[in-house]
């Protein structure tokens, strides 16, 4: 994604910048319908993959959410494909080359990913979470058959 943008960005501003073709949102406008189309595709394949052979659906039937709990986590993977792209398009934007700013977005995103727990339990002490409070209701059921 980040040296196609660094491309696209390079001819922007060689061609259509000085001919006033179209401006510099529509132009991130347009990179980015094209990451929603891609994105959705593979938030897609990525939940048919992922959610159904490691036996999600199954958590959620003593609380009967199985169909809410499928859409929030296929919701949840393609905001995440879609956070990390503008998150990449962000870097890319302010700096020159694909590869600084991929080192600078795996740092980012790393820094984020490790202080993410710390910063948000600590906001949300004392707050019930959503899904802990659904198990928290079910009927406890012990359907581990062991290894």
């Amino acid at each position: 994604m980040l040296p196609n943008f660094v491309a696209q960005r390079d001819l922007y501003e060689a061609r259509e910048r000085p001919s006033k073709v179209y401006s510099w949102p529509v132009f991130f406008l347009s990179n980015m319908l094209t990451e929603v189309c891609w994105n959705t595709a593979v938030s897609v394949l990525l939940f048919v993959t992922w959610y159904y052979p490691i036996g999600f659906p199954r958590n959620a039937v003593p609380t009967n959410t199985v169909e809410e709990r499928g859409a929030a986590m296929f919701l949840l993977l393609w905001v995440f494909l879609m956070f990390t792209t503008t998150f990449g398009y962000l870097i890319q934007a302010a700096i020159e080359t694909a590869e600084a700013a991929g080192n600078a977005a795996s740092g980012l995103f790393t820094f984020w990913l490790v202080f993410c727990g710390q910063v948000f339990s600590f906001l949300l002490a004392g707050k019930p979470h959503i899904l802990s409070d659904k198990r928290a209701q079910a009927q406890q059921t012990n359907t581990h058959t062991g290894f």
